[in-house]
């Protein structure tokens, strides 16, 4: 049987190139190899690459893996249950991709509505899920999401995805609009509680962090605190740009190596820009800034030194985590 040495080829033979798997079903890449070298329960062909590819059948059984653990069986458990399950029939080769918006992508049901167009299945559900205008819903699916895709898979995109698409839709739908303000409400508590729960197990000094912006403008930037804290930063979140002079007695008072900001465009910020601009400024600890005003800062003539890090939350937190902690500890 011959069998396409790319994954990036179009599925043939009935084999299919892991990205195909991901549109069918869902589930995140970094899951899918979790399943298949941790827990055994997905055993793909190999091409003389080693670039995996999986029948029709692996592509079922990931459905009833999903299944299962929606059911709530333990992910550790599942082989076992598998194993007590007559093998189901071969199923009708799948689509190319998932009908985004429709709720197929990760099992659940359509939602009229909600056809916002994603190219991440995740952030579909995450979409589909305030439609209904409920945080307890939001809060469901969050946590389905993080169960099957792992914390880093939902959020390294799907979640920005979702919170974009439905910032975009917000300004030429007034119900987008009451759907961006029931995500951000539920997004900033469940940052919040998240936040709070891993600094009591974070060690090392302590970094201040500031997250200009107001209501949902600030999501991105308690994404980037909740990343890094989880990496074992002990972050300070400081919600309002302080001056230069209070910034340094408590950079002073808490020892700190270093300080970042987390910068929505400073072309949108007004005087939140000045006064960023102000704090970098002056002299003291160095400075660490993300986000997409971040670059905005890089012509600044300071006597503090300026690291400007990645605009994904995910990859600024894990760089500034190494930058502080060492590699050992990010």
């Amino acid at each position: 049987m011959s069998r396409p040495s790319d994954p990036d080829l179009p599925p043939s033979d009935g084999l299919f190139p892991i990205r195909h798997v991901c549109a069918e079903t869902g589930v995140n890449p970094v899951t899918l190899r979790a399943w298949e070298r941790r827990y055994g329960l997905i055993r793909p062909l190999r091409t003389p690459k080693g670039h995996r590819l999986y029948s029709t059948e692996d592509i079922v059984r990931i459905k009833r893996i999903l299944a299962l653990l929606d059911e709530g069986v333990a992910v550790s458990q599942v082989s076992r249950v598998l194993e007590r399950e007559p093998r189901p029939a071969p199923a009708a080769p799948p689509h190319a991709g998932p009908r985004i918006g429709s709720g197929e992508a990760a099992g659940t049901a359509p939602n009229k509505g909600a056809a916002i167009p994603l190219q991440d299945p995740v952030a579909s559900v995450l979409v589909e899920a305030s439609a209904e205008l409920s945080t307890v819903r939001l809060e469901r699916s969050y946590a389905r999401l993080v169960m099957r895709h792992g914390w880093e898979g939902v959020h390294e995109h799907a979640f920005l995805e979702a919170y974009d698409a439905l910032r975009e839709e917000a300004r030429r739908d007034p119900a987008a609009e009451a759907r961006l303000a029931v995500f951000a409400t539920w997004a900033t508590a469940s940052f919040a509680e998240q936040l709070r729960a891993a600094l009591l197990l974070c060690e090392g000094p302590t970094c201040p962090a500031l997250t200009p912006g107001n209501g949902h403008r600030r999501l991105a930037g308690m994404l980037f605190l909740l990343a890094s804290a989880r990496q074992g930063l002990r972050v300070l979140p400081l919600l309002d740009v302080v001056s230069p002079q209070a910034l340094q007695q408590l950079t002073d008072r808490v020892a700190a190596p270093a300080i970042s900001v987390y910068l929505p465009s400073l072309s949108a910020q007004g005087i939140e820009r000045d006064r960023v601009r102000q704090l970098l400024g002056q002299d003291g600890v160095p400075c660490f800034a993300a986000g997409p005003g971040a670059r905005e800062l890089s012509p600044l003539q300071t006597d503090r030194r300026l690291s400007v890090l990645p605009e994904s939350p995910l990859e600024a937190a894990d760089v500034l985590t190494r930058a502080l902690l060492g590699p050992t500890r990010a």
